[in-house]
């Protein structure tokens, strides 16, 4: 599939996601009732599956070349956890960071959340959720946008695609970053396994974390607006910003061992190198898709800041 085709799929996926939500907003007014978590977690990620999985069907092109999932040595698997632990100071300063400006959208979730048990949470947000969007994302868009030869660009903009896929500025922010970290992981390893293993750590350690600090998440949530927590997030800034930076270039390196385990160093090495070849990635699809994103995105906050909901 070339990128022209996989901008197309992109819009599809966000007028679907952004329909969904509408919908799903009518419904819940007209009915006073939610939909449960677990089945709304489930139709979000098939607003993104779906459109993904019926452009690569429509145009014959087979899932195994754009999603290669193949396995991964055992030792790269197992220096994967101290990757994504690695990661975490970065998540915490992007997300610190964007709470000087908006609400954070986990805490505002967390009430929902805490009400399952907790192996629902961990089956649909730790591993069903991070299967479908590293098929979509480090799958089908990520390795369509290689095959233009501009790696660097194809790696940017997937992971902005996948922050902004979330709809919401506060986590555009981090998925964009997180997203970037995920791409280089299967470049490091040639296979979407490894970007799979990773996300699902990552999504499940939050999980775990938000049903270990139910009360700290409760006082978050009572004092999110308040000036004492700008406060105290300004400080945080300042010092995330620095394990951040500590933690990253750990990371780096790891996954350059990771590379070196997998027999990818030369071709890890050489992405900053790599030629452009003459294509573009973008396309009037992709800009439509991106304006809508960001319409609705400034547009709810606007709504919010408004209504205080």
């Amino acid at each position: 599939m070339d990128y022209k085709k996989a901008n197309r799929a992109f819009l599809y996926m966000i007028l679907a996601t952004i329909c969904f939500t509408m919908l799903y907003t009518v419904w819940m007014i007209g009915t006073m009732t939610a939909m449960p978590v677990m089945l709304n977690n489930f139709l979000s990620e098939m607003m993104i599956f779906i459109p993904a999985l019926a452009m690569v069907f429509f145009h014959g092109d087979k899932i195994s070349v754009l999603v290669p999932f193949k396995k991964i040595r055992i030792p790269s698997a197992l220096l994967i956890p101290l990757y994504v632990l690695l990661l975490f100071p970065l998540v915490v300063f992007i997300n610190s960071l964007s709470m000087l400006f908006v609400d954070n959208t986990v805490v505002e979730m967390a009430d929902q959340i805490l009400e399952l048990p907790l192996w629902q949470m961990v089956l649909s947000i730790g591993i069903f959720g991070p299967f479908i969007e590293e098929f979509v994302f480090r799958g089908v868009l990520l390795q369509s946008y290689q095959r233009t030869g501009r790696i660097v660009g194809s790696i940017v903009l997937s992971s902005i695609l996948f922050g902004m896929m979330h709809l919401n500025i506060n986590q555009f922010a981090y998925g964009a970053a997180m997203g970037i970290m995920f791409a280089l992981l299967v470049e490091a390893t040639g296979s979407v396994l490894s970007s799979f293993l990773a996300h699902a750590l990552f999504n499940t350690a939050e999980v775990l974390l938000m049903y270990m600090e139910k009360d700290v998440l409760t006082q978050a949530q009572e004092y999110m607006d308040s000036m004492e927590l700008k406060n105290t997030i300004l400080i945080s800034v300042g010092v995330y910003f620095v394990l951040a930076v500590i933690g990253t270039a750990l990371a780096l390196c790891v996954l350059v061992k990771i590379a070196s385990l997998e027999k990818r160093q030369e071709f890890f090495a050489g992405i900053p190198k790599s030629k452009k070849q003459g294509y573009k990635l973008l396309s009037v699809p992709l800009i439509i898709a991106i304006v809508i994103s960001l319409a609705y995105m400034i547009g709810m906050e606007i709504i919010f800041k408004i209504t205080g909901v």
